[in-house]
């Protein structure tokens, strides 16, 4: 059956332009004129993609973006963002308001119709099967903000689908200010404010995987919302609920934490197999470090399950490892030295050092650091194949042990 493509548009020229291309390619066009007329001819039509010009009268794109994405019908549509407006913050607009991708005018037919298979692609539905092994479920988490938490969360969750070939999902509960979707220039199409409205016991496979966002790297991404208040709903019981059937699913659950001891904070931590404690080298990280091996204790989590990660995130002096070990009685496992601008940079593009440039030092350092927290028997006995990713790391550790 032929794929519907709706277009939005105010500009009959431009309707008929993409219009045209689309059906040049077999696919089965509809089209609008405004805002108002394409929200009554949607629903009825239910295409398997919108397109959205931003400049209309009475509603623009991004406001119609947001429209489709709040009603239940709609919410799940892949929505391109077309436009003559190419600045970096019509590119955020266009994400912040739930749209899977932004094309600026003019265009090249066959990038804009490469953009439009990905996005029909991408809204495809895949369950996998249940595992043979429980998940590993690796929390990321400090007290102090600007510790590098996303940073780390995101680059070991591709690192990880990466290196071993296998389902792996990164969950973001920073649900004030989650930002793990855009690391990865994800658009936020879907998210937890979804699954915040249904029951716990009503949560199953099918739902929670309908709203994960695909990355090109495997990844399966379980976004934060994209307004703070969309997730207020959310409850420990329906994380726990979540995070259980993730961990039925893939091998590795990998949980982005906000900064606080919140109920879905701990729904998160009790149920994972390691949590990595990340601080930096200064006083009020390693202060916040404290509180929050104190809390683990009180609330009854062995040792082992806690992890320290120094992660040096300035540049220039700090305290000495041994000091910080000292102070907190505990052994730091890893140190992760500063990245400066090369991480930064890879932050503002959306693209992770781990995926977009393994070959780098940088890359090549959170592509050891996935594997540090791998699976034993991942391990020891790696799945065949070998990843490229894999035969980095293997060629590193001998590199090293000569």
């Amino acid at each position: 059956m032929r794929e519907k493509i709706f277009i939005v548009d105010d500009n009959e020229v431009s309707r008929k332009l993409v219009g045209g291309i689309l059906k040049k390619e077999g696919y089965e066009v509809y089209a609008a004129a405004s805002a108002t007329e394409a929200l009554t001819a949607i629903p009825k039509v239910m295409p398997d993609l919108v397109i959205l010009d931003v400049m209309m009268p009475e509603m623009d794109g991004y406001q119609l973006c947001r429209r489709l994405r709040d009603r239940p019908d709609t919410a799940r549509l892949p929505i391109l963002i077309l436009t003559s407006l190419n600045q970096l913050e019509e590119r955020l607009k266009a994400f912040e308001a739930g749209a899977d991708d932004f094309i600026p005018k003019p265009f090249q037919p066959q990038e804009f119709l490469a953009r439009v298979q990905v996005a029909l692609r991408r809204s495809s539905f895949y369950l996998p099967s249940p595992t043979k092994t429980q998940a590993e479920t690796i929390a990321v988490f400090s007290l102090r903000g600007g510790s590098g938490v996303s940073s780390i969360a995101t680059n070991t969750a591709i690192g990880l689908s990466q290196l071993w070939k296998k389902p792996v999902v990164l969950v973001d509960l920073a649900l004030e200010n989650g930002i793990s979707a855009l690391m990865m220039d994800l658009p936020l199409r879907h998210s937890w404010a979804e699954l915040s409205k249904i029951p716990a016991e009503e949560l199953d496979h099918e739902v929670i995987y309908q709203v994960l966002l695909k990355h090109e790297s495997g990844l399966n991404v379980l976004a934060a919302p994209r307004r703070p208040y969309e997730a207020e709903l959310l409850n420990a019981d329906q994380v726990k609920q979540v995070l259980g059937l993730l961990a039925q699913q893939n091998e590795y659950l990998v949980i982005d934490l906000p900064h606080n001891f919140s109920e879905t904070t701990l729904a998160a931590l009790d149920q994972a197999d390691q949590i990595l404690l990340i601080l930096s080298p200064e006083l009020a990280a390693v202060q916040c470090a404290s509180i929050a091996l104190d809390v683990f204790a009180k609330v009854g989590y062995p040792p082992d399950k806690i992890k320290l990660v120094l992660n040096w995130n300035f540049k220039g002096k700090g305290l000495p490892r041994e000091e910080i070990e000292k102070a907190l009685q505990k052994r730091i496992e890893i140190v992760l030295p500063f990245a400066g601008d090369e991480l930064v940079n890879a932050l503002t593009m959306g693209k992770p050092p781990v995926f977009a440039m393994p070959e780098s030092a940088l890359g090549g350092l959170f592509e050891d650091f996935a594997f540090y927290w791998s699976k034993p028997e991942h391990k020891k006995n790696p799945p065949k194949p070998y990843s490229e990713a894999l035969l980095r790391v293997q060629k590193r550790l001998k590199a090293r042990q000569k």
